[in-house]
């Protein structure tokens, strides 16, 4: 019973196999001839709505970090960045540049 259904199987999958290396592009694969597409063309494939831009649909944008360029500051030295990673990012800037 198991060699009978594997064979299935295999006969299955080497049909749908041959079938897609038969098959033909598209109009517009075969035009171009190339792997890849320009921005554009693939912006016009997937488009997808505007983040920061609130019309009622979807959650509001979220709000930057008022930290952020404190924790690249941090990051950007080893030892406060390892210093960091120990006791927190605030305790660790507030150690090497004061309060933050």
């Amino acid at each position: 019973m198991r060699p009978l259904m594997l064979l299935a199987l295999l006969a299955l999958a080497t049909l749908c196999l041959a079938g897609q290396v038969d098959s033909k592009p598209s109009g517009a694969e075969s035009s171009k001839g190339a792997a890849f597409m320009s921005k554009r063309e693939g912006s016009e494939v997937v488009r997808r709505p505007r983040r920061y831009l609130d019309q009622g649909l979807g959650a509001p944008a979220p709000y930057p970090d008022p930290l952020e360029p404190k924790k690249e500051v941090c990051e950007l030295n080893p030892d406060c960045d390892e210093l960091a990673d120990h006791i927190g990012f605030q305790e660790a800037y507030r150690r090497f540049y004061g309060t933050a």
